[in-house]
Order: C-alpha cells, then sequence, then structure tokens
C-alpha cells in the first residue's frame, strides 16, 4: 500500500497539483495533515481529479473555516495510523508529546506537519513522520508492506 502524505500547502496548490498528478496511478491515499485549504487549494484538486484519488485529512492551525477534526486515527495495511497536524501536541518544541499520546493510542504511524521541516524518526517503536510543507516543494511516500514501513521524503 502506498500512501503519499503532505501538509502545509499555504496556498501553493500548484505544488500540490504536481504530487497529485506524479502520483495518481500508484497512491492508494493522499494524507493531508493539515494547513492545506487557505485557498481551496484542497478543494480544486479533488475537483479536477474527482474519484481517482483518496484524501484523507484533518485540520491545521490556519485552516479556519474547516469542518475536518484536529485528529484521526485509522488502520490500513494492519497498520495504526495517526494523522494531525502537531500544533496540538507542540511539536515546534518536542517530538515526545506526540510520540507518548500515539503509542498510548496503540499506533504504529503517526503522521503530522506544522514545522514544514521533514522528519523521519521512531520513538519508543511509534514512527514520527512530517513530510515537511508542500509550499516549499516537499512532501512524503510511505510504502506499507507485508507488514514493512518505508519511507522517503520527495521533492518536486
Amino acid at each position: 500500500m502506498r500512501l503519499i502524505a503532505v501538509s502545509d500547502i499555504h496556498g501553493r496548490k500548484g505544488n500540490l497539483f504536481d504530487i497529485v498528478e506524479k502520483h495518481i496511478d500508484d497512491a492508494d491515499y493522499f494524507l493531508c495533515l493539515g494547513d492545506c485549504n487557505s485557498g481551496n487549494d484542497l478543494d480544486d484538486i479533488k475537483i479536477y481529479f474527482g474519484n481517482r484519488m483518496h484524501f484523507i485529512t484533518v485540520c491545521g492551525n490556519t485552516d479556519f473555516s474547516s469542518t475536518e477534526p484536529t485528529t484521526r486515527e485509522f488502520t490500513l495495511a494492519g497498520k495504526r495510523i495517526m494523522l494531525c497536524h502537531g500544533h496540538t501536541f507542540n511539536v515546534k518544541l518536542t517530538y515526545l508529546t506526540l510520540a507518548h499520546e500515539a503509542k498510548n493510542r496503540g499506533i504504529d504511524i503517526a503522521l503530522f506537519g506544522h514545522t514544514h521541516e521533514p522528519q523521519f524518526r521512531i520513538e519508543n517503536g511509534v514512527y514520527l513522520i512530517n513530510p515537511g510543507a508542500v509550499a516549499n516543494g516537499s512532501y512524503g511516500i510511505i510504502d506499507i508492506n507485508n507488514h514493512d514501513i518505508k519511507y522517503e521524503n520527495a521533492k518536486i
């Protein structure tokens, strides 16, 4: 299963369009980690690509009119996944709060944004992944195969 993680678009929907276009045929899901709809960025992408893509999103600290939750949890390919923007877990100060909360919730992979800096680390058995900011041309590719998790930070 291939997941494409994006965050912090901040109106650079051309970058998001390039990412989606590149991965529309190989991604099972696009995961949006917040600060993604400042200029109807997601709405325009969803209209253009329609049912060819599956987006799972959370609200970021600049998504003022969003009705999306600040966190989501679900299971894909046998792995418990948590999405958040990160601001509610103070990720600009420390990743330990998010790692601790994810561990307590039984999460295998916790994805977050907010810092605009790509990050990949394993804390207490939890994969912590920040794809960086789409506004800066950064996104993440997560492959889950036979319970193996592989991560790659990519640039457009």
